[in-house]
């Protein structure tokens, strides 16, 4: 088969969203994360070595990937709205494409405050966030848990030298380079409307997502009305600006404005410093006991408040 045509099956037999589409190659990040917190919900901590893989769950996340990722679910959840979309669409049928698209490229808020129907897309944000934020509070509890549960000298401390080695194991996994499963990727990128959050707890962008996307049973976190939170504004507005990009397919061509949106600097800020402070603990941690404790507050506790935060009761 000659060189073109094998480069022409390899485009057409490739994700589009791996080709295309960077919100869906963002939202990996957030995927895997996720992933991992289900997987520290359910595991099962009964030794040191047990909880030593626990902890390198929780750590093996880049921050900034991280972070980049949960804008760019936010986003693609206010595509799962109605509402929006129909508002997003309205908006390009009085005004035009090419004047839609000037407004997203220069006015931040001009998502939220033009079309109609931006409401409807802001509560399923805050409800995505505020349900995501409490899975992870509650994996923290459980490890809390398991901290009080565990008297010093029941699983043998490594020596020093294997925590030092731990430390730098720790810090070296943000690199690893990972893709989500077939099934869940099939799950995760989707496109406008392909998913009924509003109506069903368990579609993309719905309040027991993940834990439905694992097979993972656990009750259905009650339906708020959630206002913004304080100092988060920015941070929904990326969500609806980047949002209305893929509404009107535009977000492949406008990669410098997506690469803005998904760049907020203060959940990046805050999970850096909780990744920071989580490895610090680990590092100097005498038992599993602490461990444990580290786990609980600076691996999964403290990143949820980073999430949850953009949520709060009116």
């Amino acid at each position: 088969m000659r060189l073109s045509a094998l480069l022409a099956l390899a485009f057409l037999t490739t994700p589009a969203f791996a080709q295309t589409d960077p919100a869906q190659e963002a939202v990996t990040a957030y995927a895997l994360y996720q992933q991992d917190v289900t997987d520290l919900l359910g595991a099962e901590i009964s030794s040191g070595p047990a909880l030593d893989t626990a902890l390198a769950l929780a750590a093996r996340h880049d921050a900034a990937r991280v972070s980049r990722g949960w804008i760019a679910y936010g986003a693609m959840t206010a595509t799962q709205s109605p509402s929006f979309v129909a508002g997003v669409r309205s908006r390009v049928r009085a005004a035009g494409r090419a004047a839609v698209l000037r407004q997203l490229r220069r006015d931040l808020t001009y998502a939220r405050r033009r079309p109609p129907g931006a409401d409807e897309a802001i509560q399923l944000i805050l409800q995505s966030a505020a349900a995501d934020g409490a899975r992870m509070t509650a994996a923290g509890h459980r490890y809390t848990g398991i901290a009080q549960s565990l008297d010093q000298g029941v699983w043998p401390a490594p020596a020093s030298g294997d925590r030092n080695a731990r430390h730098d194991r720790l810090r070296a996994s943000t690199t690893e380079q990972r893709t989500l499963a077939p099934a869940l990727a099939q799950r995760v990128y989707v496109g406008p409307l392909s998913a009924t959050p509003l109506m069903n707890a368990d579609a993309f962008g719905g309040r027991r997502f993940w834990d439905a996307a694992a097979g993972r049973a656990s009750p259905t976190p009650p339906r708020f009305t959630w206002a913004i939170g304080a100092d988060r504004q920015s941070a929904v507005d990326r969500m609806l600006t980047l949002a209305a990009l893929i509404i009107i397919e535009a977000e492949t061509q406008e990669r410098i404005r997506v690469a803005a949106m998904l760049d907020d600097a203060p959940s990046r800020e805050c999970l850096e410093m909780q990744q920071l402070t989580f490895r610090q603990c680990a590092s100097v941690a005498h038992d599993p006991n602490e461990d444990a404790y580290c786990l609980a507050r600076h691996g999964l506790t403290g990143p949820a408040a980073c999430f949850a935060n953009i949520a709060r009761t009116p």
